[in-house]
């Protein structure tokens, strides 16, 4: 829920001081406590002996913690147990670990690996998002269930210099099999469109997700990058998207887009829209793009 960053990437300060419950694409405020140790696993049948009380306290939490603190915590333990972990653990041990079936205790594994074992980056990244289970996770006061894929990138991504992001071939490897795995989250699609231009052999994939699967950030991409080629299949899939969906966030994102085309044959849709949902009548982005589309002061309504 990258996305979330994932939805999952580097949390901003304020999110300390307003926690969230992330499930998809609705959030709500914290206001209890979620008990993720219902629908724990416990598998030390393959565990050395030196290893099995820590996997058994990560199992027993059963949530993917980051380090970062919510609210009222003192400490994120599970994250001291990863700790341990990745301190008492060889690197065989790990990678042993990865088959463990609390997936929890396999993400912590692959995170312990990222320094240890670079080179099965790829292959345990795969791995991950092959799996249709989730996992519990938390960053800060950000709880919610995640694609085991998930949280390894956002991890790998963090271990990065921000100036090698776009250059690093590792990260590029996880960003194409992204594109090309067939159920990946879209808080991953969104971190594999943002700072990649993909070669023409990528575009029939990108194609599908944008005009099959109906994917916000690959019709983004090819706004930005082929806005031309595309342009009459670009704007048929930005109206639908403005009428099916309920979120006012991304039917900003929509509207915005669909105005950047210039193109007064929207006129009857986006005065119509506006007409019937008056939330942006006053939105300066989106006001000064109307004349462009052919609608002139006054008919266009303004609260």
């Amino acid at each position: 829920m990258k996305i979330c960053r994932f939805g999952f990437l580097i949390l901003s300060a304020n999110f300390l001081f307003n926690c969230q419950k992330e499930k998809k694409v609705d959030y709500t405020d914290v206001i209890e406590v979620f008990d993720n140790t219902k629908d724990a696993v416990f598998d030390t049948v393959a565990v050395p002996q030196h290893l099995r009380s820590v996997v058994k306290q990560i199992s027993g939490i059963n949530t993917y913690e980051t380090g970062v603190l919510g609210k009222g915590q003192e400490k994120s333990e599970n994250f001291e147990n990863f700790k341990k972990l990745t301190e008492s653990a060889s690197d065989d041990e790990l990678v042993s670990l990865l088959n463990n079936k609390n997936k929890t205790v396999a993400v912590y594994a692959s995170v312990g690996l990222l320094n240890r074992k670079p080179e099965l980056l790829g292959e345990i990244f795969q791995k991950f998002l092959n799996l249709t289970t989730t996992i519990h996770t938390q960053n800060g006061c950000i709880i919610g269930d995640q694609n085991p894929a998930e949280p390894l990138y956002s991890a790998y991504y963090r271990s990065l210099d921000l100036k090698n992001v776009r250059t690093d071939s590792k990260l590029r490897k996880l960003d194409s099999l992204i594109i090309f795995n067939q159920n990946s989250p879209g808080s991953l699609l969104q971190e594999a469109f943002r700072y990649r231009i993909y070669p023409k052999n990528y575009r029939k994939r990108i194609e599908e997700l944008a005009f099959n699967n109906h994917s916000m950030d690959a019709i983004r991409y090819l706004t930005h990058w082929h806005k031309g080629d595309y342009a009459d299949d670009i704007q048929k899939e930005l109206i639908a998207m403005i009428k099916n969906d309920s979120l006012s966030y991304n039917k900003k994102i929509f509207l915005s887009e669909l105005l950047s085309f210039r193109n007064s044959e929207n006129k009857e849709f986006i005065l119509a829209y506006l007409k019937k949902d008056t939330l942006f009548s006053d939105d300066h982005e989106i006001l000064k793009e109307l004349e462009s589309n052919g609608i002139l002061p006054g008919e266009y309504p303004t609260k």
